[in-house]
């Protein structure tokens, strides 16, 4: 029965987005683009999330990141990453 329950939990987090791809969303939700600008917009913003993790040069996505995956709303995440990168 422990295993049954843990397969499920396992399951539903590796259904759900990374930290990254929340990262893309919430810029691509609150950086009011153009909407002929989605796709790259996304790509871009997961992309340098991902590097982030690699180069610390790009610290300052990963910080965002964390502000994408704790935030509600646009108000939240700007105030986050205001916080972040003063």
């Amino acid at each position: 029965m422990i295993r049954l329950g843990l397969a499920v939990v396992l399951a539903l987090a590796a259904c759900g987005k990374s930290k990254c791809e929340k990262y893309a969303d919430m810029e691509w939700k609150c950086g009011k683009f153009p909407a002929s600008e989605k796709d790259i917009t996304l790509k871009l913003a997961e992309g340098m999330c991902e590097a982030s993790d690699s180069d610390k040069a790009l610290a300052k996505f990963a910080k965002e990141a964390d502000c994408a995956a704790k935030a509600k709303d646009c108000a939240a995440y700007k105030a986050c990453t205001d916080a972040v990168d003063p």
